[in-house]
């Protein structure tokens, strides 16, 4: 399967805010007394990133051997194995047009992980460190971020192009 309208807006959006956070960082490394100036929004933007591109990753690679993947719902197992303990998107993809499955797969499992991603963290957030804390907070803005941009490509995957 090519790629989907909904896998390319996803994509243009996670890579967009990766992409600045990866040249901020990269600004800092290469000047050390900027660096650190700014270690502290430096460390939260690393975090942030470490978060969303865990999503960007799996959401990524999913797609990318989907065909070899159609007897677990075109997901790569980590995927599978979080997106089948969810019987209501199991539903959702079963009922889909053969032709949206992979989409349906795609989003709902990486929606899933993303999710249960971030109860991991925030289950760590109570004993955590005043410096653990913002670390989790970033990580998981960098989770939630990515799980916006897949539901909001989601939602415009059906737009007409103009």
């Amino acid at each position: 399967m090519g790629n989907s309208r909904f896998f390319e807006i996803a994509l243009e959006m996670i890579n967009t805010e990766t992409k600045k956070l990866e040249n901020f960082c990269d600004v800092l490394d290469k000047d050390p007394v900027a660096k650190k100036n700014k270690i502290a929004e430096y460390k939260c933007a690393k975090y942030r990133y470490a978060g969303a591109t865990n999503v960007w990753c799996r959401f990524f690679h999913s797609h990318r051997v989907a065909g070899r993947n159609a007897e677990t719902h075109y997901l790569i197992p980590q995927l599978n194995d979080i997106f089948i303990l969810i019987p209501e998107y199991v539903a959702l993809y079963e009922n889909a047009p053969d032709c949206e499955k992979q989409d349906y797969a795609l989003y709902y499992g990486t929606v899933a992980f993303a999710d249960s991603e971030i109860a991991e963290l925030k289950a760590k957030f109570e004993n955590a460190t005043d410096w653990q804390k913002i670390e989790l907070e970033e990580r998981i803005g960098g989770l939630e971020f990515a799980k916006e941009c897949l539901d909001e490509a989601w939602q415009r995957r059906k737009d007409v192009i103009a």
